[in-house]
């Protein structure tokens, strides 16, 4: 269920921040729209260098072995939703 919810809102997100380009290949201004198979729309998505400044694992306090049975709460989830 979360996989198809995370795949609607990135659709989504897709279809309202992608510039269509044009026949002629300019891209349009901001607001037009141009109808395009998801697959090409994210092609045209900008992407950035990962960067993991300012990430240190040991800020989240949360990760805690609620129920005493050996993993911590990042574990038990990489457990129940890991294939």
């Amino acid at each position: 269920m979360r996989i198809l919810v995370t795949l609607a809102a990135t659709a989504a997100a897709v279809a309202t921040f992608v510039t269509p380009a044009h026949a002629d290949g300019s891209l349009g201004k901001e607001g037009d729209t141009l109808p395009l198979p998801l697959a090409d729309a994210i092609t045209t998505l900008p992407v950035a260098a990962e960067s993991r400044a300012g990430y240190q694992r040991s800020t989240f306090k949360h990760w805690v072995d609620a129920d005493k049975d050996g993993c911590n709460t990042r574990s038990a989830v990489m457990k129940s939703d890991g294939l």
